[in-house]
C-alpha cells in the first residue's frame, strides 16, 4: 500500500523502525506500509498533540518531513492528514 492511498482515518501499529524506513501494519486488513524517514518525502511522522503521553503519533501522509526519533515498534500512529 502507497502512503497516499491511506485517505480515512485509521490507526496503524509499527511492526519496525530503522534507519531508513518505518514499517506500519493495520491490524484489521494486515496490511503493512512503508515509510521513508528522508525529509525530502512525503510522510512526516510527529507525535500527536492530543496524547500528552507522547505515546501516540500521527502521520501525516500529504507533507513531507521527518520521522521522530522516538518512533518505535508497537508505537501506534494515527493516519490523515493534520491539515
Amino acid at each position: 500500500m502507497r502512503i497516499y492511498e491511506i485517505t480515512e482515518q485509521q490507526e496503524l501499529t509499527v511492526v519496525n523502525a530503522d534507519d531508513t524506513n518505518v514499517t506500519l501494519i493495520d491490524p484489521k486488513t494486515k496490511i503493512q506500509t512503508i515509510v521513508p524517514k528522508d525529509p525530502k518525502k512525503p510522510g512526516m511522522i510527529q507525535p500527536d498533540p492530543d496524547d500528552p503521553s507522547g505515546k501516540s503519533f500521527k502521520l501525516d501522509n500529504k507533507s513531507n518531513g521527518a520521522v521522530a526519533p522516538t518512533l518505535g515498534p508497537g508505537a501506534k500512529v494515527k493516519v490523515g492528514s493534520m491539515i
